[in-house]
């Protein structure tokens, strides 16, 4: 569609997102002033930083939404560009990040630090998007179907392999899940998914039974109590505090939990002081909020005309709100730890950045989208 005729953005998608940003910034400062005190550092400290990738993360959301991302379609050399640049980054991060918790996932560049493997995440859904429009003609073949599919499992493998190597399982399984959402609904065979679906559930089930750390948190996901103080304690106390809230919550700042009761309150778990600090009340505000997003999202997606538009808005509107299901899950116990920020909320520059940035693509669709 020409730029001259392109409308404004979807607004209402702006307010969701950016409310769920500025309850971010309030329960990140509840959750993190104590933790930062004891550092010896301004209780603002992380407050601040995040405050840093917010203005970041706007100035991007600002840019891409001006951004017509129908041209990538036919010059695809930025995707290209912006594919080999993370693999570098990937494999830097392998070699010269340090090592926090385990893993190695950072970059430090001076006061912050880099994580790639964050912004893999709408890279993928775009790589994933465009190959599926060029090669539509295959999805009615289905000779030129598989090797095409291949193909495009290929170009992924590369950053996934490596993300996987960080370690940083739950990532990878968000982005390989989304990709393939991207794949359905981009109109590849249905026998495919009933052939890769099961090959890759055995692949994620030997790669948690064949690692003794994935496989303690399965068990202690599924039995907390065996270990209350050691793989159960982040799943015990995380209920704790759900349970601490209930209906309208003890009050902002009244929390317990966060007083290093609950590992990663700030970060990980956030959702469970803000469920005891605002109680129901408060987690199923934020729960509409999301569900909201996946709205205005699937709003963009039917109503644009392009197909590859269609394919992006999805890609970038189920990347926001399956991670945030995830998160959830995760809090309350439905699902074992992997890892995972909640979308907009949790302390995390690189995730808040990577969440704006994808608001912005998705911003930058609907100014395509038909009255």
């Amino acid at each position: 569609m020409a730029a001259d005729v392109r409308r404004p953005v979807d607004r209402w998608l702006v307010l969701f997102a950016l409310a769920l940003v500025a309850v971010g910034m309030v329960w990140i400062y509840s959750a993190s002033a104590i933790k930062a005190s004891q550092n010896h550092t301004a209780a603002t400290a992380f407050l601040t930083r995040q405050l840093l990738g917010g203005g970041i993360g706007i100035a991007f959301m600002l840019a891409l939404s001006q951004v017509d991302l129908a041209t990538l379609q036919d010059h695809p050399r930025p995707l290209m560009v912006a594919y080999f640049v993370l693999i570098g980054l990937l494999v830097a991060v392998l070699f010269l990040g340090p090592k926090i918790n385990g893993a190695h996932r950072w970059l430090r560049l001076g006061p912050m630090s880099l994580q790639p493997s964050e912004f893999f995440k709408p890279l993928s859904v775009l790589i994933a998007a465009s190959w599926m429009i060029r090669n539509r003609e295959a999805w009615t073949h289905h000779r030129d179907a598989l090797p095409k599919l291949l193909g495009l499992a290929g170009v992924l493998l590369v950053p996934l392999a490596l993300i996987l190597r960080e370690p940083d399982f739950g990532t990878t399984f968000l982005i390989v899940f989304v990709a393939l959402m991207v794949v359905f609904l981009g109109g590849a065979p249905k026998w495919i998914f009933a052939v890769a679906i099961p090959i890759l559930g055995a692949l994620g089930t030997a790669f948690v039974v064949l690692s003794p750390y994935r496989l303690a948190r399965v068990t202690s996901f599924l039995n907390p109590e065996a270990d209350p103080l050691g793989k159960g304690h982040q799943a015990l106390q995380s209920l704790v505090a759900v349970g601490n809230g209930g209906f309208m919550g003890v009050g902002l700042g009244g929390g317990k939990q966060k007083l290093f009761f609950l590992p990663e309150a700030h970060t990980d778990f956030i959702y469970a002081v803000i469920a005891e600090e605002a109680g129901l009340i408060g987690t199923v505000a934020i729960l509409a909020l999301f569900i909201a997003i996946l709205w205005r999202g699937y709003r963009i997606a039917r109503r644009v005309g392009d197909g590859y538009l269609k394919l992006c808005a999805m890609g970038f509107v189920l990347l926001l709100v399956v991670q945030a299901l995830m998160n959830m899950s995760v809090v309350l116990s439905l699902a074992p730890n992997k890892g995972i920020p909640l979308p907009f909320i949790s302390f995390g520059p690189n995730s808040l950045i990577t969440s704006l940035i994808c608001l912005g693509l998705l911003l930058s669709i609907s100014k395509d989208v038909s009255a």
